[in-house]
């Protein structure tokens, strides 16, 4: 088992890292997408970011550039899921 990635948030404090997508990190409304398979890191991406991986068959050089995958904490990262999903 790998030792669980800690981030210091400004409003949290020290918490577990999150990983989203730009778009995610203050947007509202945009959906919230998480891997199919479960990763031991927290991740998500929205809607759009879902329509780019999906356009290039996955993960790569366009569809990351696109994303700009952001790190976060798990706090933020629930507080993100909130706003996207309602």
């Amino acid at each position: 088992m790998s030792e669980e990635r800690v981030v210091q948030c400004g409003s949290h404090g020290s918490r577990r890292a999150a990983f989203v997508c730009q778009h995610l990190v203050r947007g509202s409304g945009l959906g919230f997408f998480v891997p199919d398979v479960p990763e031991e890191d927290l991740q998500a991406w929205c809607s759009e970011c879902e329509e780019v991986r999906l356009k290039f068959d996955g993960w790569h050089e366009e569809s990351e550039k696109f994303a700009r995958i952001t790190l976060i904490c798990d706090m933020c990262f629930e507080c993100a899921r909130e706003r996207n999903t309602s």
